[in-house]
């Protein structure tokens, strides 16, 4: 990832943070799909020289999303996350949403698991310990897969 850009990524976890949370505790919840394409257009510009406007523009929009959420869903909004000091497999995994992002951008995405799959691995990079993260890596192939036939 471009270092320059570690604040979207922080609030693209912000944003994957507050969407779970809200389909964890909203029974029958599916998120529409503009969500998930902001999400898929921010992983996409992750290693990508944006210009200060781009990338206020992505975060205008995807914190934007998280007041949205919050407030449609009544769950907390979840902050920008640190993405300083990352590391290890959760450093895999964002890689691994960004591979997804952008095999699947230009792609009609109708595929909710899919969708569900990056909003919970990018939640996983907001929690404490590995063991999401780990589920969510363990997962990678059958979501590529996935993705290979939209």
């Amino acid at each position: 990832m471009n270092a320059q850009n570690a604040q979207l990524a922080g609030a693209l976890v912000g944003l994957g943070a507050t969407i779970t949370q809200a389909m964890d505790e909203i029974e029958d919840f599916v998120p529409c799909g503009h969500p998930a394409s902001v999400i898929i257009d921010g992983l996409s510009a992750l290693d990508k020289t944006l210009s200060d406007d781009q990338r206020n523009e992505h975060m205008s929009t995807v914190t934007g999303l998280i007041d949205h959420v919050s407030e449609k869903r009544g769950v907390p909004a979840h902050s920008i996350a640190d993405m300083v000091e990352l590391g290890g497999i959760k450093t895999q995994l964002l890689g691994e949403l960004q591979d997804v992002a952008l095999a699947v951008k230009d792609k009609t995405n109708e595929n909710q698991n899919v969708n569900a799959w990056i909003y919970r691995s990018l939640a996983a990079i907001e929690r404490n310990g590995n063991l999401e993260a780990a589920e969510r890596m363990a997962e990678v192939q059958v979501i590529k897969a996935a993705v290979s036939t939209l």
